[in-house]
């Protein structure tokens, strides 16, 4: 493969896959050796292998281009040569000329992640039937890791730290997610006047609602749209933007620690918040360049802690100009 993993594809003829550095060394040994050989050992299972999870090659990556203002990806999950049954009506490499059978396969890709985190999102309605699917996303995203078995941050394909545009929030951790503790919930409302910021017309408007429901006169900046992250692709000088938080857990009060992205002042007000069961509050993060970022994307983070939960926001900004306050 061209990037430092291990993908187990299944191949019509007997194939051995290495990675970047092994596949390098194999052809060094080839090309300057007189009778180069090599031999097959008996196959055996690695466990605990170490660094995992690392962010495979072929992931989808950020930013999103389609909605600049919004992260994406959101979430990773496990994805690389994944064991599951498989159908006996196709073949392994589910080519029409492959006519094996078999009961088990391997596959990588989105089509694998996918399924944990739909199946991580069931199993939380089920604990908590009175989550809205915005609700279910923000316990997912909040309560995930960016570190991997060994203790570091975590990795791409090439072993590089990787961003959020690699992982979205990071690593899916079902555990956590199931008791987040607070919640970034969003309503139908949200979300129409989350379109209203992107401009869509009334024709495209009735189409997805089903109403005539009409856009306000100022509608909100699409940022404010009460997201699990925050990204601003244009940080000209400085910006504000707005979140609410729900309690779905016990009353108590959180305090916030905020990692700012380089070259980002990052302020958030107020900087702790008491709740009380099922109570809302709303907060504001201010924003302030004092370096651009020369076209790029810098990251940061800000994590909501009582002492028992850790509810992390990523945050990814391309600040484009420095702020300069205006004098009285």
């Amino acid at each position: 493969t061209d990037a430092d993993e291990r993908v187990a594809d299944a191949h019509v003829l007997p194939a051995t896959q290495l990675n970047a550095a092994d596949g390098a060394s194999v052809f060094e040994y080839i090309n300057f050796t007189r009778s180069p050989m090599a031999y097959i050992t008996y196959p055996r299972t690695t466990l605990e292998f170490k660094p995992a999870p690392v962010m495979a090659s072929f992931s989808s990556q950020g930013p999103n281009h389609l909605t600049p203002d919004i992260l994406k990806p959101d979430i990773t999950a496990p994805g690389l040569n994944i064991l599951a049954a498989w159908t006996e009506k196709s073949g392994p490499t589910d080519l029409d000329s492959d006519y094996r059978h078999v009961k088990f396969n391997i596959i990588s890709g989105t089509s694998m992640a996918c399924p944990h985190v739909a199946g991580i999102a069931s199993l939380l309605k089920v604990i908590h039937p009175e989550w809205s699917p915005a609700a279910i996303k923000s316990a997912i995203m909040t309560s995930a890791t960016q570190i991997d078995n060994s203790n570091h941050f975590l990795r791409n394909g090439s072993l590089y730290v990787a961003t959020p545009f690699n992982y979205g929030a990071g690593h899916v951790h079902p555990n956590g997610a199931a008791d987040p503790g607070l919640v970034y919930n969003a309503t139908d409302e949200d979300y129409f006047l989350f379109l209203c910021s992107l401009k869509y017309n009334l024709s495209a408007l009735g189409i997805l609602t089903q109403n005539n429901s009409t856009c306000p006169t100022y509608p909100p900046k699409v940022s404010d749209l009460n997201y699990p992250s925050i990204t601003l692709s244009n940080l000209n000088g400085s910006e504000t933007v707005s979140r609410t938080l729900t309690n779905v857990g016990q009353e108590g009060t959180y305090k916030v620690v905020v990692s700012p992205p380089p070259g980002v002042d990052v302020s958030i007000s107020p900087s702790e918040l008491s709740f009380s069961k099922g109570e809302r509050k709303c907060f504001y993060v201010m924003f302030r360049v004092k370096a651009t970022s020369h076209g790029q994307y810098v990251f940061g983070h800000f994590t909501w802690r009582d002492g028992k939960h850790s509810v992390r926001s990523p945050l990814s900004v391309n600040a484009t100009s420095i702020y300069h306050p205006t004098s009285n």
